[in-house]
Protein backbone atom coordinates (compact mmCIF):
# COMPACT_ATOMS: atom_id res chain seq x y z
CA UNK A 1 0.00 0.00 0.00
CA UNK A 2 1.28 3.35 -0.87
CA UNK A 3 0.07 6.83 1.13
CA UNK A 4 -0.31 9.27 -1.76
CA UNK A 5 -0.95 12.81 -0.98
CA UNK A 6 -0.55 16.52 -1.92
CA UNK A 7 -0.25 19.44 0.49
CA UNK A 8 -0.79 23.32 0.40
CA UNK A 9 -0.77 26.59 2.31
CA UNK A 10 -4.25 27.60 3.79
CA UNK A 11 -5.36 30.97 3.42
CA UNK A 12 -9.08 31.23 4.15
CA UNK A 13 -9.47 28.24 6.41
CA UNK A 14 -12.69 28.97 7.00
CA UNK A 15 -14.14 29.06 3.58
CA UNK A 16 -12.53 26.05 2.48
CA UNK A 17 -14.38 24.41 5.60
CA UNK A 18 -17.96 25.59 4.46
CA UNK A 19 -17.40 23.93 0.86
CA UNK A 20 -16.06 21.06 2.34
CA UNK A 21 -19.35 21.04 4.76
CA UNK A 22 -20.96 22.14 1.35
CA UNK A 23 -20.32 18.88 -0.20
CA UNK A 24 -21.67 16.97 2.83
CA UNK A 25 -18.86 16.59 4.83
CA UNK A 26 -18.37 15.42 8.56
CA UNK A 27 -15.66 16.20 10.32
CA UNK A 28 -14.10 14.44 13.13
CA UNK A 29 -13.19 15.96 16.48
CA UNK A 30 -9.59 17.97 16.44
CA UNK A 31 -7.09 15.83 17.26
CA UNK A 32 -3.68 17.54 19.01
CA UNK A 33 -0.96 15.83 17.59
CA UNK A 34 2.74 15.50 18.42
CA UNK A 35 5.10 13.99 16.18
CA UNK A 36 8.45 12.66 17.07
CA UNK A 37 10.46 11.70 14.35
CA UNK A 38 13.41 9.51 13.71
CA UNK A 39 15.84 8.45 10.91
CA UNK A 40 18.42 5.99 11.14
CA UNK A 41 21.85 7.40 12.61
CA UNK A 42 24.13 8.77 10.04
CA UNK A 43 21.79 10.31 7.75
CA UNK A 44 21.88 13.61 6.43
CA UNK A 45 18.52 15.21 6.91
CA UNK A 46 16.25 15.65 5.18
CA UNK A 47 17.41 11.92 4.36
CA UNK A 48 17.04 11.08 0.57
CA UNK A 49 14.29 9.38 -0.84
CA UNK A 50 14.23 5.29 0.18
CA UNK A 51 15.24 6.10 3.40
CA UNK A 52 12.91 4.45 5.63
CA UNK A 53 11.60 7.17 8.26
CA UNK A 54 9.91 6.34 11.64
CA UNK A 55 7.47 8.44 13.54
CA UNK A 56 5.84 7.93 17.14
CA UNK A 57 2.58 10.15 17.27
CA UNK A 58 0.73 11.39 20.41
CA UNK A 59 -2.99 11.80 18.63
CA UNK A 60 -4.64 13.11 22.20
CA UNK A 61 -4.53 10.10 24.27
CA UNK A 62 -3.53 7.23 21.52
CA UNK A 63 -0.04 6.42 20.46
CA UNK A 64 0.62 5.38 16.84
CA UNK A 65 3.78 3.96 15.47
CA UNK A 66 4.68 4.41 11.55
CA UNK A 67 6.79 4.05 9.16
CA UNK A 68 6.96 5.30 6.30
CA UNK A 69 9.74 5.15 2.70
CA UNK A 70 9.22 7.59 0.63
CA UNK A 71 9.26 6.63 -2.95
CA UNK A 72 9.26 9.03 -5.80
CA UNK A 73 8.32 11.66 -3.36
CA UNK A 74 7.89 12.47 0.15
CA UNK A 75 4.33 12.77 -0.50
CA UNK A 76 4.39 9.57 -1.95
CA UNK A 77 4.91 6.84 0.39
CA UNK A 78 5.26 3.15 1.35
CA UNK A 79 3.50 3.42 4.79
CA UNK A 80 2.89 1.04 7.52
CA UNK A 81 1.33 2.60 10.98
CA UNK A 82 -0.08 0.82 14.22
CA UNK A 83 -1.47 1.66 17.32
CA UNK A 84 0.97 1.49 20.26
CA UNK A 85 0.16 1.94 24.31
CA UNK A 86 3.32 3.35 25.35
CA UNK A 87 4.76 6.18 22.88
CA UNK A 88 7.44 7.03 25.47
CA UNK A 89 9.08 3.89 25.76
CA UNK A 90 9.09 3.06 21.49
CA UNK A 91 11.05 7.03 21.20
CA UNK A 92 13.59 5.20 24.11
CA UNK A 93 13.77 1.68 22.07
CA UNK A 94 14.62 3.78 18.46
CA UNK A 95 17.33 5.61 20.67
CA UNK A 96 18.75 2.81 21.76
CA UNK A 97 18.61 1.16 18.00
CA UNK A 98 20.50 4.30 17.45
CA UNK A 99 17.89 6.10 15.07
CA UNK A 100 18.36 10.18 15.23
CA UNK A 101 15.22 11.92 16.77
CA UNK A 102 14.64 15.26 13.77
CA UNK A 103 12.12 18.34 14.71
CA UNK A 104 8.85 17.49 16.47
CA UNK A 105 5.82 18.29 14.71
CA UNK A 106 3.17 19.80 16.79
CA UNK A 107 -0.07 20.13 14.80
CA UNK A 108 -4.18 20.70 15.53
CA UNK A 109 -5.97 18.68 13.09
CA UNK A 110 -9.03 18.02 11.94
CA UNK A 111 -10.27 15.33 9.63
CA UNK A 112 -12.74 14.66 6.64
CA UNK A 113 -13.58 12.06 3.41
CA UNK A 114 -14.88 13.13 0.26
CA UNK A 115 -15.54 10.88 -2.86
CA UNK A 116 -12.60 8.20 -0.89
CA UNK A 117 -10.01 11.28 -0.15
CA UNK A 118 -8.89 12.08 3.19
CA UNK A 119 -8.46 15.73 3.76
CA UNK A 120 -7.13 17.12 6.79
CA UNK A 121 -6.98 20.00 8.23
CA UNK A 122 -3.75 21.38 9.99
CA UNK A 123 -2.76 24.14 12.24
CA UNK A 124 0.93 23.73 12.21
CA UNK A 125 2.86 24.99 15.01
CA UNK A 126 5.58 27.50 13.58
CA UNK A 127 4.38 26.84 10.38
CA UNK A 128 0.85 28.25 9.96
CA UNK A 129 -2.28 26.74 8.62
CA UNK A 130 -2.30 23.48 5.57
CA UNK A 131 -4.69 21.59 3.56
CA UNK A 132 -3.50 17.74 2.61
CA UNK A 133 -5.76 15.68 0.64
CA UNK A 134 -4.47 11.79 0.61
CA UNK A 135 -5.30 8.30 -0.76
CA UNK A 136 -4.05 5.18 -0.03
CA UNK A 137 -3.26 3.02 -3.52
CA UNK A 138 -2.55 0.03 -3.73
CA UNK A 139 -0.29 0.47 -7.69
CA UNK A 140 3.22 0.20 -7.58
CA UNK A 141 3.81 2.07 -10.70
CA UNK A 142 5.03 5.40 -9.76
CA UNK A 143 3.13 6.94 -13.02
CA UNK A 144 0.16 6.05 -11.61
CA UNK A 145 0.74 7.54 -8.20
CA UNK A 146 2.11 10.76 -10.03
CA UNK A 147 -1.20 10.62 -11.95
CA UNK A 148 -3.46 10.25 -8.40
CA UNK A 149 -1.36 12.92 -7.40
CA UNK A 150 -2.66 15.71 -9.69
CA UNK A 151 -6.10 14.45 -9.02
CA UNK A 152 -5.53 15.03 -5.76
CA UNK A 153 -4.52 18.90 -6.37
CA UNK A 154 -7.13 19.59 -9.35
CA UNK A 155 -9.87 18.12 -6.18
CA UNK A 156 -8.25 20.92 -4.00
CA UNK A 157 -8.38 23.66 -6.52
CA UNK A 158 -12.64 22.61 -6.83
CA UNK A 159 -11.51 23.95 -2.85
CA UNK A 160 -10.24 27.45 -4.37
CA UNK A 161 -6.62 26.35 -3.48
CA UNK A 162 -4.17 27.98 -5.68
CA UNK A 163 -1.27 26.14 -7.09
CA UNK A 164 0.75 28.99 -6.04
CA UNK A 165 0.13 27.66 -2.52
CA UNK A 166 0.80 23.96 -3.19
CA UNK A 167 3.49 22.63 -1.32
CA UNK A 168 5.55 20.28 -3.48
CA UNK A 169 7.80 17.39 -1.90
CA UNK A 170 6.67 19.02 1.38
CA UNK A 171 6.74 17.84 4.99
CA UNK A 172 6.46 19.64 8.26
CA UNK A 173 9.69 18.07 9.74
CA UNK A 174 11.53 19.55 6.62
CA UNK A 175 9.78 22.38 6.70
CA UNK A 176 10.49 23.49 10.28
CA UNK A 177 14.28 22.54 9.89
CA UNK A 178 14.74 24.62 6.53
CA UNK A 179 12.91 27.67 8.50
CA UNK A 180 14.91 26.91 12.35
CA UNK A 181 17.98 26.72 9.43
CA UNK A 182 17.42 30.10 8.19
CA UNK A 183 17.47 31.65 11.70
Amino acid sequence: MYEVEVKARLKNREDVFQKLQDLGCKFGIELHQVDSIFIPEGVDFPPPLKVPVLRVRKSNDQYFFTLKIPQGSRQDCIERELEIKEGDKMIEVLKLLKYQKVPTVDKKRIKTNVNGIEIVLDNVKNLGEFIEAEKIVKTSNPEDRKKMQEKLFVFLETLGISKKDRVLDGKYDIMLYEKLKKK
